[in-house]
């Protein structure tokens, strides 16, 4: 028996998971196709922390993130694949409501570049009311992606 356990560690670490994969390790998928009425359009899911949802650029996704008052929703999107980064990436975070937008504007920057070696693009906004919130992610990229979301507390 013991001359298998350096074979087995050595199989063992010939395993390891891929990026993508670490990304979304221990989260359930969303196919996000849902029909859910916020702010006059539609969102195709409720995203939480323990959910991704995956996709291709270009295009755009709909979703909502609840969350308490003055909080941070921070949107990470995994390139799985990078084939053009394009000029035109959006993201916005809807107050409930949608009095309220903030967003992030990539003005012709690359996404990818931001994105690193690690193949995730980060934004996060403060949004100040508690309730649903409509995030909506817009790119002209051509890319394969998968999305998640956080929710903290702000600091005060």
């Amino acid at each position: 028996m013991r001359g298998w356990l350096p074979l087995l560690l050595v199989f063992a670490a010939g395993c390891g998971l891929g990026a993508e994969d670490n990304f979304t390790l221990g989260l359930d998928e969303d196919r996000c196709d849902g029909t859910y009425p916020i702010c006059q359009t539609t969102a195709g899911c409720v995203m939480g922390s323990n959910k991704y949802l995956e996709g291709r650029f270009p295009g755009s996704r709909q979703f909502i993130v609840s969350a308490p008052e003055e909080a941070i929703i921070t949107v990470r999107i995994f390139f799985a694949t990078q084939v053009a980064t394009g000029v035109d990436t959006e993201i916005l975070w809807h107050e409930p409501g949608c009095f309220d937008t903030y967003q992030y504007l990539s003005e012709g920057a690359d996404i990818f570049l931001a994105a690193g070696n690690d193949q995730v693009f980060e934004q996060s906004r403060q949004v100040f009311l508690e309730g649903d919130h409509l995030i909506e992610v817009f790119s002209d990229a051509i890319a394969e992606y998968a999305i998640t979301v956080d929710v903290d507390a702000a600091a005060r």
